[in-house]
């Protein structure tokens, strides 16, 4: 369920602002709301310093096979040897384009010309664009040297005083000699690899880096929120979300601390930050939430429950096959096994997807895509082949084994689905007293038309004799009054009549929401296609391998190939469950409830883990 909260405005006097902040802190009840927006010298240096620390975490690597390295700040430290790399790197750079632009005058060293020039020897250095050709004013001796990144390079030596030089770009003399520049190089990268080296050794720093940074974001958002705060010189104003549960808190730290407290109900145009509060066997589905990042809003349906039994169901669907299901519950088992103290929500949500997959890979009998012809153990998996099980399941297996039957499933699964969303959407609907819920009555009536009109249309079925027994009119066209009858309800009421002036394009929109319903119930057939491909895929690589099971080499060859293709085959198989089955959910179904997933979870302002 979505958590109840109360708005709730605290005045503390403004000298005792940072022990009130403190406090509420320790408390970790409040979801702060800025009444500004936050400024300040110390939030900007809350900011600088995150960055500064975290810049540091960064260019540490999580482990090392380096001689560990023992320093007392490992931020500055880092920071120290960052500034070593980047002088490094910057002298590589420049030594590099000076390389480039001289290497053709072979082994050139400035102090040689300059010697020149004291005897009355002058040698310029010219560079000439490609395709030109150079000349002098007077006498002097022009040599070609090669080619340089910008044309050609010349040497033009005189005696007595420089000569003019035509069609070329004298080029200055470098600081360097050719040799100093490549020994500078060489150093240069020596100084680069100690520095990486070093960064190494902090590897065993990291934990101490990690507390600083976690030390740095509290300070950070302790500045936030004191920047967001407003008051004068004698009085300071903090406010905020707070769980109704949990006033009591509140209150309490009010009297100990002497605040000023008020309480309110959220308005319509209140932000209110979601907090859900899971029933035992919903809790997983937060994990999931927390994964594709989204949240109910406040005024919004909390459909965890539904959400998690339908997901499960796809995701057993579009994975498929029984060993890949164990195989999820072994690594699920091995990974809490070594992190016992994480959250148990992430497992707890692996258990229930590898269980699923397990039993619907059992009752499809689907094992890596192994038939009875390649490997006979496999008939000894298949529970029809045992006169124990019940026939009732027997039959209900064998049902959904036929590729018809398990399309016309899809789309059960679609109506049922859907159903919910709307039924859902009723009561909620006349609880608000809107005469909406007539208009989700209609969407109702227009679903159950499209379920059976893609029955008809995909797999040629024919209404059910009940439901035409029901309606009673034509064989052939009792539905389409379910529709009517859909159709108006939907334009009497989608629209409430205090809003039809300025929301009356719904109306003429309708005919294509209709549409969009029909397609909507169409999309579960996903499920059956992404599941028959994964499927496909396994037993095709199955069949094409078989002959070469007869020997150990060409079992091995087998196995090899069959490992590479059962790991890509549950890649896809993930991807489409994080593609489909997620749609489904927050598309189709969240349609059908006018849910938006606009929410944002609680975060109260409260002490972080530092470990």
């Amino acid at each position: 369920m979505i958590t109840p909260m109360k708005k709730v405005t605290i005045l503390c006097l403004e000298k005792d602002k940072e022990t009130s902040l403190e406090t509420l802190r320790e408390m970790g009840v409040l979801h702060v709301t800025p009444l500004v927006n936050p400024t300040g010298v110390k939030l900007n240096a809350a900011k600088a310093k995150v960055l500064h620390v975290r810049k540091a975490l960064e260019a540490v690597p999580d482990k090392s096979n380096k001689e560990s390295l023992q320093v007392e700040k490992p931020v500055e430290t880092v920071h120290e040897l960052l500034s070593v790399r980047k002088n490094a790197t910057d002298e590589i750079s420049k030594l590099r384009n000076d390389l480039l632009r001289f290497e053709s005058f072979g082994n050139l060293d400035p102090k040689s010309i300059e010697s020149l020039a004291e005897k009355g020897v002058f040698v310029k250095l010219y560079e000439v664009d490609a395709g030109k050709s150079i000349s002098v004013d007077g006498e002097a001796l022009v040599l070609p040297f090669g080619k340089n990144t910008n044309g050609m390079t010349y040497a033009v030596i005189s005696r007595n005083a420089p000569v003019s030089v035509n069609n070329a770009v004298e080029m200055p003399l470098p600081s360097l000699s050719l040799a100093e520049m490549r020994s500078g190089l060489e150093n240069a990268n020596a100084e680069i690899q100690k520095v990486e080296d070093s960064l190494e050794g902090l590897a065993t720093s990291r934990s101490q880096i990690v507390s600083e940074l976690n030390s740095a974001n509290e300070e950070l958002e302790l500045q936030e929120v004191a920047g967001g705060m407003i008051g004068n010189s004698c009085i300071t104003m903090i406010q905020g979300f707070c769980p109704v549960s949990r006033l009591a808190e509140i209150q309490e730290a009010a009297k100990v601390n002497g605040w000023g407290v008020r309480e309110e109900d959220p308005s319509e145009d209140d932000l209110v930050p979601t907090l859900l509060t899971h029933k035992a066997v919903a809790k997983p589905m937060q994990f999931l939430y927390d994964i594709i990042g989204i949240a109910p809003g406040y005024r919004e349906i909390d459909v965890s429950a539904v959400f998690l039994a339908f997901f499960s169901l796809f995701f057993a669907i579009i994975v498929g096959d029984a060993f890949y299901g164990i195989l999820f519950l072994a690594l699920t088992i091995v990974a809490r096994i070594k992190m016992p103290n994480s959250k148990s929500t992430g497992f707890s949500f692996m258990y229930l997807m590898s269980g699923a997959t397990i039993i619907w890979g059992v009752l499809n009998a689907s094992y890596l895509g192994l038939t009875p012809e390649i490997a006979p153990w496999v008939a000894n998996l298949d529970l029809v082949n045992h006169s124990w099980c019940p026939s009732s399941l027997k039959s209900a297996m064998e049902w959904i084994r036929d590729k018809s039957n398990m399309q016309f499933f899809c789309f059960c699964i679609a109506v049922v689905h859907l159903t919910i969303a709307h039924v859902w959407n009723v009561v909620v609907q006349v609880k608000r007293k809107s005469t909406t819920a007539l208009a989700q009555l209609g969407w109702l009536f227009s679903t159950w038309y499209m379920f059976f009109l893609a029955g008809n249309m995909v797999l040629g079925q024919k209404v059910p004799e009940a439901f035409r027994n029901f309606f009673g009119g034509p064989t052939s066209t009792p539905m389409i009054y379910v529709l009517i009858a859909g159709v108006v309800l939907l334009v009497l009421f989608s629209v409430p009549v205090s809003k039809l002036k300025e929301e009356w394009i719904s109306i003429p929109m309708l005919a294509l929401n209709i549409v969009n319903n029909f397609v909507d119930v169409i999309s579960y057939i996903r499920l059956f296609a992404v599941g028959l491909s994964g499927a496909a895929i396994a037993e095709s690589f199955s069949e094409m391998l078989a002959p070469m099971f007869g020997s150990i080499g060409g079992l091995l060859g087998a196995a090899i190939v069959l490992l590479l293709v059962h790991a890509l085959n549950i890649a896809l198989a993930v991807m489409g469950v994080a593609v489909h089955a997620v749609r489904l959910n927050t598309l189709e179904f969240s349609n059908g409830l006018d849910l938006q997933w606009s929410g944002f979870n609680f975060n109260p302002f409260k002490k972080r883990e530092t470990n």
